[in-house]
């Protein structure tokens, strides 16, 4: 019987690996300057044209077919009039298509927006002016919210419509194979995400940038097992893909595309064999009850990553139990770190749980206190970073990048510590963001639009404990004491106007006033605690 190493023999052999990872990485970095993310998946798809690359719904592109039809793509691009470093946006639901179209844009030196697709037309108005897209690719299922877009907010974009039932087009010799001349910091993409100011900002990722994230990430998630079948059900239009799921297609293995429902998702990890996934807990606990009735296991998974929050011993241990065979890896990132700082190995997921993990191959954290000095080992202070898959910045908001970025590191906003062994573990997160199902929520964009309503006086949100989906959006308001409160179904409509659905109040309650503090702000430390006592008492 093999003698199983102590835990810390094995952190310091997985942390011996990532530093010569990295090491590995800048070499390839270096040698891929004044290449584009997409010339460099190109290069290495050459080895591997017969092989399956994409799956979507009984439809299969090899990686020779998908190189024609992103080839065909850019055609289609350049007959509409898009030049390198102007801005197309993505409003799309997961399919081949997307990718097809999203790998065209970048090909050819465009930068893609890619789009929330449960955004109202007001929140798509702002991304599409703010980052001045010349060309929204998009479905019909969106052609009604575009067309508000057009009509209520005057916004006239053109607009490529996608029939994304149809098969990809791979047929034809495509003529559009040269690559841009273009340097590998160009932009390449534009992902955006709710500021504390609750105005969206839109994160610069370069060609660079991504394509370090391509290198790192499959140790990391630990996907990087020889002919990898990965399942992608969670958006597509999430930072998250580039650190879960198209960096598989640089190592070989085969992408499988879906929209996620729970019975589908189910069969079709037990149709293909799938060996990877990726998904958020409240998922993976929505498969597990369903798994249960059905009474299947799905023992082909190999690697179950999971992240936006956290599992306690007993859920991994129902995960493992539908997950057999699967090495559970747990990580964190940004967005603006093109998805990932740390991952926890698999092997560490039950003796570590409750930490975050180490670094990923190349990236470099420490822990820092208010005044930007690395704090000792145990310490809690703001956790930051640096690495080649960092953003270039926030898009023409060069304060918030200075701010964010100051010295060369990124400032993640989280609370935390590292062990003496070196893992990092989070004791606390930007306080005003709420993370529902792996949605990240920031309260000030939902208490502007809260306070927009007539009868609202003072409006704070703050997250409330679900089950399924981690948190769910708490609205705490004080209205006008001289009229009658609104009614939660005036609250509800007022919120959908404004608000994607997920960002929506489920739960409001009323106050006669708000704790506050000596200057005036909103104490949510004592709307949280009244929160718990609340719960408690309905216990």
């Amino acid at each position: 019987m093999q003698e199983v190493k102590p835990v810390m023999d094995r952190i310091d052999a997985i942390v011996a690996r990532r530093m010569q990872r990295g090491r590995e990485i800048l070499t390839e970095l270096e040698a891929a300057s004044g290449r584009t993310y997409a010339a460099m998946l190109r290069e290495r798809a050459q080895r591997r044209l017969a092989r399956p690359a994409v799956v979507y719904r009984g439809r299969t592109l090899t990686y020779a077919q998908l190189l024609d039809a992103v080839d065909i793509a850019r055609q289609t691009l350049r007959e509409c009039g898009v030049r390198e470093q102007q801005v197309v946006a993505l409003l799309m639901n997961n399919s081949d298509h997307y990718l097809v179209w999203y790998l065209a844009v970048l090909g050819i030196g465009a930068v893609a927006v890619p789009l929330n697709n449960r955004l109202v037309a007001g929140e798509l108005a702002f991304i599409l002016e703010h980052s001045q897209s010349m060309l929204t690719i998009s479905e019909p299922a969106f052609s009604t919210v575009l067309a508000q877009v057009r009509d209520a907010y005057g916004l006239a974009i053109q607009d490529l419509v996608v029939d994304i039932e149809a098969s990809v087009a791979v047929a034809g010799s495509p003529q559009y194979r040269q690559e841009p001349d273009l340097d590998a910091n160009a932009a390449a993409a534009i992902y955006y995400t709710s500021g504390t100011t609750g105005k969206p900002k839109g994160v610069v990722h370069t060609h660079a940038s991504l394509f370090a994230d391509a290198l790192q990430s499959p140790a990391a998630w630990e996907y990087d097992h020889d002919d990898a079948r990965l399942l992608a059900v969670t958006p597509l239009f999430h930072i998250a893909a580039h650190t879960c799921f198209f960096p598989v297609l640089f190592t070989g293995g085969t992408l499988h595309i879906d929209q996620y429902s729970t019975e589908r998702t189910i069969e079709l990890v037990r149709r293909e064999r799938v060996t990877a996934m990726f998904a958020v807990p409240s998922i993976l606990m929505l498969m597990v009850e369903k798994a249960r009735t059905l009474g299947v296991v799905l023992d082909s998974v190999k690697t179950l990553d999971f992240g936006a929050a956290p599992m306690t011993i007993a859920r991994l241990g129902e995960v493992q139990a539908l997950f057999p065979n699967a090495s559970l890896v747990h990580g964190m990132g940004q967005t603006e770190s093109g998805g990932t700082l740390v991952t926890l190995p698999g092997e560490l997921a039950v003796e570590r749980a409750g930490s975050v993990g180490l670094p990923m191959a190349g990236v470099e954290v420490a822990i820092f206190d208010h005044d930007d000095r690395e704090l000792p080992r145990g310490q809690v202070g703001e956790l930051v970073a640096r690495g080649p898959n960092l953003m270039r910045g926030y898009l023409r908001d060069e304060a918030a990048t200075a701010a964010t970025l100051r010295n060369g590191w990124l400032h993640t906003g989280d609370l935390g510590y590292q062990s003496g062994e070196g893992l990092v573990t989070l004791v606390d997160r930007k306080k005003d963001m709420i993370i529902r199902g792996g949605e990240n929520i920031y309260s000030s964009e939902v208490e502007q639009v809260l306070l927009k309503h007539p009868l609202v006086k003072a409006a704070a949100v703050v997250g409330q404990p679900d089950t399924l989906f981690g948190e769910q959006v708490c609205a705490f308001l004080a209205t006008d004491p001289e009229q009658p409160p609104p009614s939660v179904e005036a609250l509800l409509s007022h919120c959908r106007c404004s608000l994607a659905d997920y960002k929506v109040p489920v739960t409001f309650r009323f106050v006669e006033q708000m704790p506050l503090t000596s200057t005036g702000k909103i104490m949510k430390a004592e709307l949280r605690a009244m929160l718990t006592a609340t719960e408690q008492n309905h216990a």
